[in-house]
C-alpha cells in the first residue's frame, strides 16, 4: 500500500477553445504527491492551473497523459472517489432547496442513508454554525453562509481525503479562523487535505508542504520553512542612549520604534548589518536580539512568476 493519499503522475491536460476548437495545454508534466495524514497547500496566481489540478484529483477530469491516483486507485474509478470530500471554487446550489434538504441529498449521493445520514447532516450543520439557517432556501443564504455550507457538504460523509478549492473564499476573519481550526482537527484525526488558496497566511498556518504552480507547471514543492526566501534585512532589539545613530542605518524613521519596555526595535537593511554591529560595539549598544527578516511568500511567488515569463 502506497504511503500517498493522492498522486499526480506526469499529468498533461489540454482544453479546446475558440471557433476552430484548437487545443491549448493547461498543465504540463505535473507531478505531486500528498502523503497520508498531511496537508498540502497549492498556491499560485490566477490561471496557474490550480483548479484544473484539483478537478483532476477528484476524478472530474481525465488527463491527456499521465495518471492521477487516489490511494493507489485511478481517480476516475467510482470506488476511488468514495473517500473524497470535494469543494469547488464556484459551487452549484439548488436555489429552491432548503439547506438541510441539500445536505441530505448530497449525503445520500455519497452513500449515507437512514439515521446515519440524518446524524451526519445535523453534525455538519452544527459544525458550520448553520442550524439557524437549516430550513432556509439556498438562494436566501449570504455568500459567507454558502461557503460554510459548501465546507459542510464536503465533510458530511466523513471522508478520508479533502480536496478544497479556495475554502476560505468569502469568509470573514472569524470564520477563516474557525474553518482553519476545523481543518486542523480533521488533519489531527489522521486524514489528508489538499487545498488551494490566495490567502498565504492560511497556507502557512495549515500546510505541512506547499506547491507553487505557475503557467501549468510546478515551480517549487517542499516544506514552507524550506522555501527559498531571501533575507531582506535584520530586526534588532537593543538598549542605548545613542539613538541619534539609528537614522544612519535605518531606511526610514518608521523602521525605528520605541518598545513599551524602553528598548528600541530597529530594522536594518542587509548590507548595513556589519556597519551597525561595529557601531554598536564602539558605542556600547546592548543588543538584546538580532534576527533575519525574510521576504514574504507573496514576494517569492512574484519572483517565481517573473522567472517563468
Amino acid at each position: 500500500m502506497s504511503k500517498y493519499a493522492l498522486e499526480w503522475k506526469n499529468i498533461t491536460f489540454s482544453v479546446r477553445q475558440g471557433f476552430w476548437m484548437r487545443s491549448r495545454k493547461i498543465l504540463h508534466g505535473i507531478n505531486i504527491k500528498v502523503p497520508r495524514g498531511t496537508v498540502l497547500g497549492l498556491v499560485g496566481p490566477n490561471g496557474a492551473g490550480k483548479t484544473t489540478t484539483i478537478k483532476l484529483g477528484a476524478g472530474l477530469l481525465v488527463p491527456d497523459a499521465g495518471q492521477v491516483m487516489i490511494k493507489d486507485r485511478p481517480a476516475s474509478l467510482p470506488q476511488a472517489k468514495k473517500c473524497l470530500g470535494f469543494l469547488t471554487e464556484s459551487q452549484y446550489i439548488y436555489p429552491h432547496l432548503r439547506l438541510r434538504e441539500w445536505l441530505l441529498m448530497l449525503g445520500g449521493f455519497s452513500g449515507l442513508s437512514g439515521d446515519r445520514l440524518v446524524q451526519r447532516t445535523e453534525t455538519v450543520l452544527e459544525l458550520a454554525e448553520l442550524l439557524p439557517q437549516a430550513d432556509q432556501m439556498m438562494n436566501t443564504l449570504s455568500k459567507g453562509q454558502l461557503q460554510r455550507a459548501g465546507i459542510a457538504q464536503s465533510l458530511v460523509h466523513d471522508p478520508d481525503i479533502l480536496l478544497l478549492d479556495e475554502p476560505m473564499s468569502g469568509l470573514d476573519p472569524y470564520w477563516r479562523h474557525r474553518i482553519q481550526s476545523v481543518l486542523l482537527d480533521y488533519k489531527a484525526s489522521g486524514r489528508t487535505i489538499l487545498f488551494s488558496s490566495h490567502i498565504l497566511s492560511d497556507v502557512e498556518r495549515l500546510s505541512d508542504r506547499g506547491v507553487v504552480c505557475e503557467k501549468g507547471q510546478v515551480q517549487w514543492e517542499g516544506r514552507l520553512s524550506d522555501m527559498p526566501r531571501k533575507i531582506t534585512g535584520y530586526e534588532m532589539i537593543c538598549e542605548t542612549e545613542h539613538t541619534e545613530l539609528f537614522e544612519k542605518f535605518a531606511k526610514d524613521k518608521s523602521d525605528i520604534i520605541r518598545q513599551p519596555e524602553g528598548n528600541w526595535r530597529i530594522m536594518i537593511p542587509e548590507d548595513r548589518k556589519k556597519d551597525f554591529l561595529h557601531t554598536a560595539d564602539t558605542h556600547s549598544f546592548n543588543i538584546i536580539s538580532l534576527r533575519p527578516v525574510q521576504e514574504e511568500i507573496a514576494e517569492v511567488l512574484f519572483r517565481f512568476r517573473n522567472s517563468a515569463e
